[in-house]
């Protein structure tokens, strides 16, 4: 569990960059030219760290890179990087749309978690789930 608290704590530092990376961009770019070079930039970065993780699947890499799920992780991240760039320009504020997509998201998980992946369910996952709706509602009041 320690582990996955640490590794919780890198993705929550990547948010923030994320987020403060989105916010300041350049408002007059090509969105998709900016995503082109902030995917170069990551690239860059995962080839460098290629070394420092095993690679325990035993294959070669093109049966893992050319699979479905990749090419839906793919469509995600673009999606995402798309949404928030978008919002950001048309006024979003930093305060409240992360909590927001991630809300929302959560909720729309929620069943594809227990149908498809057969995850388990509890009464206090019900109530963070309606506490986090009930925080919705307040986040989009003006």
């Amino acid at each position: 569990m320690k582990q996955a608290i640490f590794f919780l704590g890198i993705a929550a530092l990547g948010v923030v960059t994320y987020h403060m990376g989105q916010k300041t961009i350049s408002p007059t770019a090509n969105p998709m030219v900016l995503l082109m070079a902030v995917y170069a930039v990551a690239f860059a970065l995962c080839a460098a760290a290629v070394p420092f993780f095993r690679d325990t699947s035993g294959g070669a890499w093109t049966a893992q890179v050319f699979s479905w799920p990749v090419l839906v992780l793919g469509a995600g991240v673009v999606l995402i990087e798309i949404g928030y760039l978008l919002a950001y320009r048309s006024g979003d504020v930093l305060q409240w749309s992360g909590v927001a997509v991630s809300g929302a998201s959560t909720v729309v998980l929620i069943p594809i978690a227990l149908v498809v992946f057969h995850e388990s369910f509890s009464p206090s996952r019900m109530l963070g789930i309606l506490l986090t709706l009930a925080g919705l509602v307040l986040l989009t009041r003006r």
